[in-house]
């Protein structure tokens, strides 16, 4: 018989675009108790479901941030990653409130790429194939070590889960017109991605705070498959009226981080050089997992089958909308 999970309240901080369609979907569980925070007026929040209290917060106000936090099993994060998103000085506010409050587990703002550099070759996860050092993650890394630090000290629990290259903001890293039918596709293309579904990001993060705390302080990997670039463009020639080829370009994917350390190192920092270094992880292969965790958290093993359909799910959006999402 299974055991009851230790998480029931949870506090839920972000509800943008993703963050408000993964809370719709562990809302749909019914499993637990949620409360919404936010930095913005109630009525900004259309994404958080009816009947989930939502409580504007100041994220300067520590003594508050704690009344709020008082009385959660856990606090879940989706915040901005990006030029001037200051992930890691809103994630620290959240994380001290939440040790003072006495939270249990804390899940910081990831579901994309290996910024903590803790996938790699080996079964230990000590290897080459992790992000060097940057400042377009370092806002990351900061929550990483902060709470590598806490856990150690027995202060609180912390969880960070992967699911590599959600195929969201394609355009930023690989442009591509279905319309005009061009691509321009770092390093052509070739190399092998891992990707996800938003369906998967779900399972996987109730998996974690339903066994929690069999599986805390860590960071985990899951995945539905791989593919390329060249399987997406590929795929969107298929599913198009005309199945003539595409018109595909190459970069060097090595040459845009280049000239984005550059810019950053001379002060220089907009999205363009958020995407330039970024795009390593997103599609240039240091997301391809090497040792999944799907197994461990109780969800199905990657396949081609299930990458495949996690790139027809694109295909069908975009042509729905009439660009490229």
């Amino acid at each position: 018989m299974a055991s009851e999970s230790v998480i029931k309240k949870i506090v839920w901080y972000g509800g943008a675009r993703l963050g408000g369609q993964i809370l719709q979907r562990i809302v749909a569980t019914k499993k637990y108790d949620i409360t919404f925070i936010g930095r913005k007026e109630r009525s900004e929040y259309i994404n958080v479901p009816e009947g989930i209290p939502i409580v504007q917060v100041d994220l300067k106000d520590h003594k508050g941030l704690v009344k709020v936090l008082t009385g959660a099993d856990a606090v879940v994060v989706f915040t901005r990653f990006g030029p001037g998103g200051d992930l890691d000085i809103v994630q620290l506010a959240l994380i001290n409130a939440a040790i003072e409050a006495g939270v249990k587990l804390y899940v910081p703002s990831e579901w994309a790429p290996d910024t903590a550099g803790g996938n790699a070759a080996t079964v230990t996860r000590i290897g080459p194939n992790t992000l060097p050092p940057t400042p377009a993650i370092a806002a990351k890394r900061v929550v990483h070590n902060y709470l590598l630090g806490r856990s150690a000290e027995n202060k609180i629990d912390f969880v960070s889960l992967h699911v590599g290259n959600l195929l969201l903001n394609m355009s930023a890293f690989s442009p591509m017109d279905i319309n005009k039918r061009t691509a321009s596709l770092g390093d052509g293309g070739h190399g092998l991605i891992s990707v996800s579904s938003i369906d998967t990001l779900t399972k996987g993060l109730d998996s974690l705070l339903t066994k929690y705390p069999k599986f805390k302080n860590g960071f985990f990997y899951i995945c539905d498959g791989e593919t390329s670039l060249q399987r997406i463009v590929k795929s969107f020639q298929d599913a198009s009226e005309s199945k003539e080829p595409w018109e595909v370009t190459s970069f060097s994917i090595a040459e845009r981080k280049q000239q984005a350390d550059e810019n950053m190192r001379n002060g220089i920092y907009t999205w363009k050089e958020f995407a330039g270094v970024l795009t390593v992880p997103f599609t240039g292969g240091l997301t391809v997992w090497q040792n999944p965790d799907n197994t461990r958290l109780g969800l199905e093993p990657p396949s081609d089958e299930k990458a495949q359909k996690v790139v027809d799910d694109l295909v069908q959006r975009s042509f729905a909308r009439g660009y490229l999402i």
